[in-house]
């Protein structure tokens, strides 16, 4: 039978997916029991993602527990996550099912290698049941967000920096770490991030802080590191969700009173992708309470309200932040120009 645009827009099509030019495309259905059939049938589903965490290896396992599906994880850096979907394109030999990566790489993604699916109807829901909003074609799920750590045993509670503004002090000159805002980053991330301020503002902001003589860094393990030995009292681009990794150490989180810098990070379905139920059905679990529970409480930002109250009190005051800013692929190459004029 020939597939017209009519009969998928009426549902007269059985098939829970269907393949239409160089993007794809999923016919509505009434409920989730038709798509969750044919992924068992399917058997499998291939994510890849640049988020090396042990959650995600977490919801993973409870997704396989659920419906019976195995995932392949393949984790590399957001640039070889983007060149393995493209050489595969390419190629026709498509691999990756699913990206859980940021808006900033889905929003290239589609816009130039053409390897992001539109979003398809049944997953319309997992987008007005969050607070996290996007315009590109990904489903939101969970934030990273970025502020400050410091050693606990070098910085007395009363001397702690309660945000950006506090490390501009004079006491603090040479004493801070930071994950270099030259290249890409959690250090570049807390500098685009800090455009909020304004422009004149975020300028001045920055050529104080390089006159702060920061130390720079690339890695967030090395940066933590020389945190928690004390090398340096204070690290500038923390990712906030790594404190859980430093139990009993002397180091403590600071969420910035002006704001978290962030990345916005969801699911977004490959183009043409070799399981096409099993990528929309992991999407949709992804955005489940049960997912972003383990997510909240590993200390990720989620926008379910209902999950938020369920987070630990320990965790709850680095999910449930004032988010500042976020990247911006449009302006990166400026940004990264700038930073290296500021900071030298």
């Amino acid at each position: 039978m020939a597939i017209t645009r009519r009969a998928l827009l009426t549902g007269a099509v059985a098939a829970p997916f269907v393949s239409i030019g160089s993007r794809s495309a999923f016919a509505q259905d009434a409920g989730w029991e038709p798509i969750i059939e044919a992924a068992r049938k399917e058997g499998s589903v291939v994510l890849s993602t640049g988020l090396e965490s042990r959650v995600v290896r977490t919801v993973q396992q409870n997704f396989t527990k659920k419906y019976g599906v195995q995932v392949s994880a393949l984790i590399g850096r957001p640039s070889e996550v983007r060149e393995r979907i493209r050489v595969g394109q390419i190629a026709k030999r498509q691999q990756v099912d699913v990206v859980f990566g940021s808006e900033a790489l889905t929003n290239i993604r589609y816009n130039e290698d053409k390897t992001v699916a539109d979003i398809p109807g049944p997953l319309k829901a997992d987008l007005d049941r969050t607070t996290l909003k996007s315009k590109v074609q990904f489903v939101p799920q969970i934030t990273i967000t970025y502020g400050l750590m410091i050693n606990t045993a070098q910085v007395k509670p009363g001397e702690e920096p309660k945000g950006f503004y506090d490390l501009l002090e004079p006491r603090w000159k040479g004493r801070i770490l930071m994950d270099d805002p030259r290249t890409n980053g959690p250090g570049h991330i807390y500098f685009i991030g800090t455009k909020p301020f304004g422009e004149e503002k975020h300028l001045d902001f920055h050529k104080r802080m390089a006159a702060q003589n920061p130390a720079f860094v690339v890695g967030t393990q090395d940066a933590a590191r020389k945190v928690v030995t004390g090398e340096f009292p204070v690290l500038v681009g923390f990712t906030l969700p790594d404190i859980t990794q430093f139990p009993g150490l002397p180091v403590k989180p600071i969420v910035p009173v002006e704001g978290c810098p962030y990345i916005l990070y969801g699911c977004s379905i490959v183009a043409d992708p070799p399981h096409p139920n099993t990528a929309m059905l992991f999407t949709h679990y992804n955005s489940s309470d049960e997912a972003l529970q383990e997510y909240a409480n590993a200390g990720f930002g989620v926008g379910v309200q209902a999950v938020i109250e369920k987070t630990p009190p320990a965790v709850r005051p680095f999910i449930d932040v004032k988010l500042l800013g976020t990247t911006d692929p449009s302006g990166q190459n400026e940004a990264l120009r700038l930073a290296k004029a500021i900071y030298g």
